[in-house]
């Protein structure tokens, strides 16, 4: 019997909570510990993971630097997800157990998880959070969640659950070579875009980003691509949004063979340009103040969070 035939099979033999009481789930005393108990370790136990290698459930893991860099910004992790998860001995994925009554699709507590999730130490694409009611999965690099799935009905879907998260799954597992996350979908996602105090924007000042490609988008519309790096500790794609006032003093701030390279690929199909280094020696770099946008958008590969400049200078 071939991998894949064994893996259905598995699949449609599989009901992980067959014998489970999920009115258990309104009792007031029915916790955040017994949903780790009683539904996060034998949904984990049925995914293929344990306490020994190669699989193995790693709990409680501490980091030695309880924090995590996003671009400028020092964000104290708080909560320490209860499972990291390894595949062959690699990480590549946590889940965080939370009570019935915990709101597990938004908020603090999936913020958290995503800045445990983006950790040096840690670095795995997906992070998930079950209260007893449901599972939801999320991915470093799209938005919304991946997976949002009521507890009683993974049955109906293990097949595909099993391919994300389980010990054989199709997912590879930590950060693929050279992949740069989204500055702004990453600050949203950290729950760094706004205060929240007063739920106002927080403004970023960027002294010196790296152009690296710039398209007009439609009538109205620039795109502005580049790259940030925060003391050699993680890179990151950042994506700006001008309008036609805006790319003027944009093309003004640059020398004058970028800005005659960029003037030029705008009036003529693609409408785009990706500029090189060793076409004009070094990267033209821009200084804004700018916040994270109010639109996320997403293609085949990632979402990505582009920010509105408040100004150059």
């Amino acid at each position: 019997m071939g991998p894949n035939r064994f893996r259905e099979s598995d699949a449609l033999m599989t009901d992980v909570f067959a014998n489970f009481d999920f009115a258990l789930l309104d009792d007031p005393d029915f916790r955040e510990d017994s949903v780790r108990e009683e539904v996060v370790v034998p949904l984990l136990a049925a995914l293929g993971y344990s306490a020994s290698p190669p699989h193995k459930i790693i709990r409680s893991m501490r980091l030695e630097h309880p924090y995590v860099y996003i671009g400028s910004v020092k964000k104290p992790i708080t909560i320490i997800p209860d499972y990291l998860l390894q595949r062959d001995g690699e990480n590549a994925w946590i889940l965080d157990a939370k009570g019935p009554g915990e709101d597990i699709s938004s908020g603090k507590h999936v913020e958290q998880a995503y800045s445990y999730a983006v950790h040096k130490d840690i670095r795995v694409p997906l992070y998930g959070l079950c209260n007893g009611r449901r599972l939801v999965v999320f991915h470093i690099s799209q938005w919304p969640a991946i997976l949002d799935i009521p507890v009683r009905d993974l049955k109906s879907q293990w097949l595909m659950i099993l391919d994300l998260l389980g010990s054989r799954a199709a997912w590879p597992q930590g950060l693929r070579p050279g992949f740069l996350p989204d500055f702004g979908l990453a600050l949203l996602k950290a729950g760094l875009a706004v205060d929240e105090k007063d739920g106002k924007k927080i403004y970023q000042m960027f002294t010196s980003i790296p152009v690296q490609s710039v398209a007009k988008a439609e009538d109205g519309l620039y795109v502005v691509t580049g790259f940030i790096c925060w003391e050699d500790v993680a890179y990151y794609m950042i994506t700006f949004d001008i309008n036609p006032e805006q790319y003027a003093k944009f093309l003004d701030t640059l020398e004058q063979t970028a800005r005659e390279l960029i003037s030029s690929a705008l009036t003529r199909q693609p409408y785009s340009i990706h500029l090189k280094a060793e076409e004009l020696q070094e990267l033209p770099c821009i200084a804004v103040v700018a916040n994270v946008g109010d639109r996320v958008f997403t293609n085949n590969n990632e979402s990505y969070c582009p920010f509105e400049i408040e100004e150059f200078f």
